[in-house]
């Protein structure tokens, strides 16, 4: 099968799964909690899968050209900063944390969008300027920008998602072994000089609560029973489902006891309820979704391509392994949804015009082999 393909059918196969999933996770919050009809959050997560679907063959089609021109890359640029902005000047602020933005009655996540602008903007970056120095300093100036706005929402997990991604794309430039440590020993001053000013614009954000997510380190210490609730009924979950699990929609801990089983923590329930084979399958779809994209990288002779297909599967693969390390107790719980699986329409359609963006590669590097097109 072809790579541009079986990018879609993984895709495809994933969106299935995950309406699946949101369904038997979900049911009962709708009921219990929101008393709304038990398909709710069924229904909202397939028009976020449809309008998933149309952004992604919209970018599938987006002409490469587009990229060559100045005048893109200022908007991309200046839309990513203009997002950050907003979010933290007018956004809607819950659990101590700025993250949402409403426009015309939508309410959006924008740094589910920011993830993606990022990636366009570094691959159109290093496509119109080539990988000088001054083109690294400039990049790498951006991209501290970005992270530093994030944290100052805060949001740590979308913070270091987003310094993967920026990393990965910027060894994938060809900078050397000397330049990487530079970088690396700027990156921790930056750190000290964002955790200062976010302890004087946010103080809350090391409140009793916040540093309660190191619970994780011993959650069933009666001294962290509040703060780690989540993080033990999520082991609770997975400890019932065992090796075959309890049957699809035969969990207990998503009636009541998980705050948000469709959400964050929707891993948890398929352990419950589909075992181990469950999970496999899971990690599965969303490793081979990584795999091809990186396949296609690799196959590409366009670094503009190059760059969005590893850009892309550093995205999922960093916030597949956040999330699963959050609910496992190996990291701290970070709050990012499972990718393609959780509830959530502005990450479910994000990640899905950023599989746009790959198929389009794929399509281009068919194109190359058969010499319909040559690459500049």
């Amino acid at each position: 099968m072809r790579a541009g393909r079986l990018l879609f059918v993984t895709y495809l196969l994933l969106a299935v799964w995950s309406l699946l999933l949101v369904y038997s996770t979900s049911y009962g919050v709708a009921i219990m909690r929101y008393k709304v009809d038990p398909s709710y959050f069924f229904n909202r997560q397939l028009l976020f899968y449809g309008l998933g679907l149309l952004g992604l063959l919209i970018c599938s089609r987006i002409n490469v050209k587009l990229f060559y021109q100045r005048v893109t890359l200022r908007i991309l640029s200046l839309g990513l900063l203009g997002l950050l902005v907003l979010v933290l000047v007018t956004g809607n602020a819950a659990n101590n944390a700025q993250r949402w933005l409403s426009i015309f009655g939508v309410t959006f996540q924008p740094t589910e969008t920011v993830k993606l602008l990022l990636i366009l903007v570094i691959a159109t970056v290093f496509l119109r300027k080539g990988c000088g120095v001054r083109v690294q300093h400039w990049v790498l100036g951006f991209l501290f920008l970005t992270i530093a706005l994030v944290f100052l929402q805060p949001d740590l997990g979308t913070a270091v998602i987003l310094g993967v991604i920026g990393v990965a794309l910027f060894l994938t430039s060809g900078v050397g072994l000397s330049r990487l440590v530079r970088v690396f020993i700027w990156a921790f001053g930056l750190i000290i000089l964002v955790a200062t000013l976010i302890y004087f614009f946010h103080p809350d954000f090391f409140s009793a609560a916040k540093l309660g997510r190191f619970a994780f380190l011993d959650p069933f210490n009666l001294e962290n029973l509040d703060a780690s609730y989540q993080l033990r009924n999520g082991y609770y979950a997975i400890g019932n489902g065992g090796v075959f699990g309890t049957g699809l929609g035969g969990s207990i801990q998503k009636l009541g006891y998980l705050p948000e089983p469709h959400t964050d923590f929707i891993m948890t329930v398929i352990a419950e309820e589909l075992g181990v084979f469950g999970v496999i399958w899971t990690i599965f779809l969303l490793m081979l979704l990584s795999f091809t994209a990186l396949y296609i990288a690799v196959c590409s002779h366009f670094i503009f391509d190059s760059m969005v297909c590893i850009g892309v599967a550093a995205w999922i693969s960093v916030q597949m392994f956040l999330n699963l390390g959050g609910v496992s107790g190996i990291i701290p719980l970070t709050g990012v949804p499972l990718p393609f699986i959780s509830y959530g329409g502005s990450s479910v359609v994000m990640l899905s015009c950023a599989v746009g963006f790959v198929m389009a590669a794929a399509r281009r590097n068919l194109l190359a082999k058969s010499r319909e097109v040559v690459y500049l």
